[in-house]
């Protein structure tokens, strides 16, 4: 069999993908099973022995993922579940700015574990690898995605084996241990605190990223920075590290019985930065070449790959859905692929030089490395960079000289030699040449496109277009190449297509109001929640709001609607303008005064973003069918309780209604009685306040659906149990976002059909 790596390697993930789904031990029994019972049949019908292998590898790739993701810590899962304080003993195992990492099995009076569990704890104290100690706090499970487009902490975090969180604990040191894990720590610290020393905090950041696999330290304007020039990957350890450091190796340990010390250095090096699965992935398959040459073996890339990538697998299966993982092999199977093809094609074109031969090798490698990540950076990322092959056409030659400039400064520096001066002066010039290239492009109309995550028939076209395009050019047949970008373009389409229905979604923003809409081609959102009172510190808006934007794969808003001037409401608002296009704001009418509020007129006038204010009776239409009318306040309303005179607007799609209440309580709903306040969709007033959603209001709006907006373990005790006893009376549907997570409410041909993260 040619390439057997290939083909176990798929069994192995078809079992991990299969153990990664919700079943009952009685279905992991029979697919078990069924899975060997396959194999030895159509092993000893068509004598092909190796079928065997093939089920011991789904089944092995089976029980490894379902162990993962079914993991049975009862005690652990008991504490958090009975939300009271514990007390648990634990070794630290990882130190970062903000949490430590514990690994506990003692929770004391709740008894021992029978493995180890690890626990994020958030504290300011300072610890180091190798403490014991002992921790008092909540225990908590991991956060699921709230939204459609949140960071995934149960996937991030589940990777790294962690389970739980402890906010705000108490804790004691009750020894340290001197292990091998704490010198390697202490040695981190030590070339960190040297960076620190020779270089400005932006650019240490930078080099703790590219030789150490430590991102803390990176400002957030230089992320944004890399990632939409499309250059973050040299932040990462990964292949162009490792061979690198094994070519200087190399020269070093010139004989072939020294190839084990090259080896053993590298993953020394790949243990001392983190144990990346791309600095793995890399040091595997540069271990693979050392040995086959060793034993006078030709070096398969393919086969290389696969097997690096069955020995991650074995070892966390959970690796299957990281964004690390992903984009590591989806580079470097692009570059087996392609990156002969595409340096061949561009070299065709006419003139002989060494220059040319070299753009061509260089272009052709770096667009075979991007070719199967830009799906990756549309589902993770929900964009893609357009000028990255030229980017790094600049870029990538000119790494080892900021690596080698960067090691030879720690390394004199250490020694006080002022020599390391002429290092760091190498290494600051390369880094500010790095922002000079991806500041120029970036200025290049459509540096970066905003995609939305892709749709599945988007992800399948374009996997079909690629395998098109991999055999057009190893057959060169044109007519294939014509069906790639067929393939492609169809996909386009497909995933760009407007939307018919209306989309409107209730954003989980903790104790607030967010809703984001789509229709009709416009794009509109009612309030955006904030949770926290510093005005520039960032928040729902930046985090939430605006990550959904990009997720749906829009970049702008048509028009935007403040309920009311309270900060769970107005600051996400605020947050967006400035980051997003906003074509208008509209405030309720009344004299209104508070510190967000004055900040708020003032950056809307800054980005020259109109503000109307909309009282009782105003309509704007999108189009004949399709409006918002606003409700209330009256045009003279007392400005005096900001709760009762938010703006209620009621919109109507041409199919069905909706209806946004803002913060109003009882007495206003009162007096909107006389009002057409008939709607199918309701948002709650005043997340389900006692002192809101009285009966005679309900009566009149009788919406099939309702949603309730609030914060999980709210002060407030949100919804009170009068209105969830309200809503029950006229047997209304509610959803709670705080249980929920965002509701997403569909509407077309007069039906409505309801979504929501949390299942």
């Amino acid at each position: 069999m040619k390439r057997p790596m290939v083909i176990f390697l798929a069994f192995l993930i078809f079992g991990i993908i299969w153990g990664g789904l919700n079943l009952d031990p009685a279905w992991f029994i029979i697919i078990s099973a069924s899975a060997l019972a396959a194999g030895i049949i159509f092993s000893l019908f068509f004598k092909m022995k190796g079928l065997v292998l093939l089920s011991v590898f789904f089944i092995l790739g089976f029980v490894l993922s379902y162990y993962k993701t079914h993991p049975m810590n009862y005690i652990c899962d008991g504490i958090a579940e009975s939300k009271i304080n514990c007390t648990f003993t634990g070794d630290v195992t990882d130190v970062n700015l903000k949490y430590i990492t514990v690994k506990a099995d003692d929770f004391g009076v709740y008894g021992k574990t029978d493995r180890k569990v690890k626990i994020i704890c958030y504290t300011n104290e300072s610890f180091s690898i190798g403490d014991t100690l002992q921790i008092h706090g909540r225990l908590n499970t991991l956060s699921p995605k709230y939204n459609p487009s949140d960071f995934d902490e149960m996937q991030y975090y589940g990777c790294k084996g962690i389970r739980y969180k402890v906010f705000e604990p108490n804790i004691s040191l009750i020894k340290h241990n001197n292990t091998f894990f704490y010198y390697m720590y202490k040695l981190r610290k030590s070339i960190e605190n040297s960076l620190d020393s020779m270089y400005n905090a932006e650019n240490a950041g930078i080099l703790k990223a590219m030789l150490l696999g430590n991102k803390e330290y990176l400002t957030d304007d230089i992320k944004t920075l890399y990632k939409n020039a499309g250059i973050y990957h040299i932040l990462a350890i990964s292949g162009l590290h490792i061979s690198l450091i094994a070519a200087a190796l190399m020269l070093i340990f010139r004989k072939r019985s020294q190839s084990i010390i090259i080896i053993c250095l590298l993953f020394a090096y790949s243990l001392f930065t983190g144990l990346s699965p791309s600095a793995v992935r890399a040091a595997l398959m540069m271990s693979i070449l050392i040995i086959g040459r060793l034993l006078g073996r030709r070096y398969d890339i393919l086969s290389s790959i696969c097997f690096s990538a069955f020995i991650l697998l074995i070892f966390n299966p959970m690796y299957i859905s990281d964004c690390s993982f992903l984009y590591s092999y989806g580079s470097v199977i692009g570059i087996a692929l392609f990156a002969k093809p595409f340096s061949d094609l561009f070299n065709k074109i006419p003139g002989k030089s060494r220059i040319k031969t070299y753009i061509a090798i260089s272009v052709g490698t770096s667009l075979s490395a991007v070719i199967i990540t830009k799906i990756m950076n549309m589902w993770f990322f929900y964009s893609f960079t357009v000028y990255d092959c030229i980017t790094n056409l600049f870029v990538i030659p000119t790494v080892f000289i900021a690596i080698f400039c960067g090691v030879f400064s720690i390394l004199f520096y250490a020694l006080g030699i002022k020599l390391y001066l002429i290092f760091t002066f190498g290494a600051n010039l390369v880094l500010s040449y790095y922002k000079l290239i991806a500041s120029i492009v970036l200025k290049i109309p459509f540096g970066v496109i905003t995609t939305g995550k892709p749709t599945f028939a988007f992800a399948a076209l374009y996997i079909m277009a690629i395998i098109a395009l991999g055999l057009a050019l190893y057959n060169k047949r044109k007519s294939v190449a014509l069906l790639s970008l067929a393939l492609f373009s169809l996909g386009i389409i497909l995933n760009t297509l407007p939307k018919l229905s209306t989309e409107i979604a209730y954003l989980y923003v903790g104790q607030g109001d967010g809703v984001i809409a789509r229709a009709g081609g416009k794009i509109f959102a009612v309030d955006g929640g904030g949770t926290k009172e510093e005005i520039e510190e960032a928040d729902e808006g930046t985090y939430t709001m605006l990550t959904y934007l990009n997720y749906i794969g829009e970049n702008k808003i048509d028009c935007a609607f403040v309920s009311h001037i309270d900060n769970d409401h107005m600051k996400g608002i605020y947050e967006l303008i400035g980051q997003t296009d906003i074509g208008e704001i509209y405030l309720p009418a009344g004299d209104y005064t508070s510190e967000l509020y004055t900040a708020f007129l003032e950056k809307a006038e800054k980005y020259n973003v109109p503000i109307t204010y909309l009282s009782k009776g105003d309509k704007i239409e999108f189009n004949k069918n399709m409006y918002l009318e606003c409700l209330s306040p009256s045009e003279n309303a007392d400005a005096e309780n900001v709760n009762d005179t938010s703006m209620v607007i009621k919109f109507f799609d041409g199919n069905n209604s909706f209806l946004f209440t803002g913060d109003i309580s009882a007495e206003t709903e009162k007096g909107l009685l006389n009002e057409d306040l008939k709607a199918d969709v309701l948002k709650v007033a005043h997340h389900g306040s006692k002192y809101s959603s009285s009966k005679a209001f309900l009566a009149e709006v009788s919406p099939s659906v309702a949603v309730i907006s609030c914060g999980k373990n709210n002060v407030y005790g949100f919804p009170s149990e009068e209105t969830v006893n309200n809503l029950d009376s006229f047997n209304i549907p509610y959803y709670v976002t705080s249980e929920t997570g965002a509701v997403i409410v569909k509407s077309a041909n007069n039906k409505i059909k309801v979504q929501h993260v949390i299942k």
